[in-house]
């Protein structure tokens, strides 16, 4: 009686637990990844610190490999050391019907290349699992700088480039 709870409060509490113990539950299964269509949205913000030796330049071009898709950013002109290229592009894949085993092995490919007039040469290299994309929070990677290395070239661990650049996934019945 004296600070005692009474029965129908004992039982609206244990109704409120069973509550948030669903949603925590709805949450987690919310969060994976499930078969069907994509939206996923790349932006290309700015790049900066390339690997020039001192009084060259290059002309920087993203590129982005998602799901065997394959799209360019426009190529910047006449990038050096000590500038930033900034191409604040916006690059759409959209694959229909995908199933989970893809998606579970998916990768987003973000390369950094020197246009060159017959072949791009490679400054530097990044990947993401699609998966670590779609558990962040909203799906969303935003406005963050990646370090950049190129894997072909003799010191594949230096540091050769900067990219700003947000990522986001979206799939059907996400809000």
């Amino acid at each position: 009686m004296f600070g005692g709870k009474k029965d129908e409060e004992k039982e609206e509490e244990d109704e409120t637990q069973e509550e948030v113990a669903d949603v925590k539950t709805e949450k987690k299964t919310v969060c994976s990844m499930k078969r069907g269509d994509y939206m996923i949205h790349v932006y290309a913000e700015t790049c900066k610190n390339l690997d020039v030796e001192e009084g060259n330049v290059v002309d920087p071009i993203v590129e982005i490999v998602c799901l065997g898709e394959r799209k360019f950013t426009k190529a910047l002109d006449d990038i050096n050391n000590a500038s930033e290229g900034v191409f604040n592009e916006h690059v759409f894949f959209e694959p229909k019907n995908v199933e989970i085993e893809r998606l579970e092995k998916g990768k987003i490919e973000i390369k950094l290349m020197d246009k060159g007039f017959f072949k791009d040469s490679l400054i530097g290299y990044y990947e993401f699992d699609l998966n670590y994309i779609y558990l962040m929070e909203d799906h969303a990677l935003m406005h963050k700088w990646i370090v950049m290395s190129n894997p072909e070239g003799e010191e594949f661990g230096k540091v050769t480039a900067y990219l700003k650049l947000s990522i986001t996934i979206c799939g059907a019945g996400d809000e």
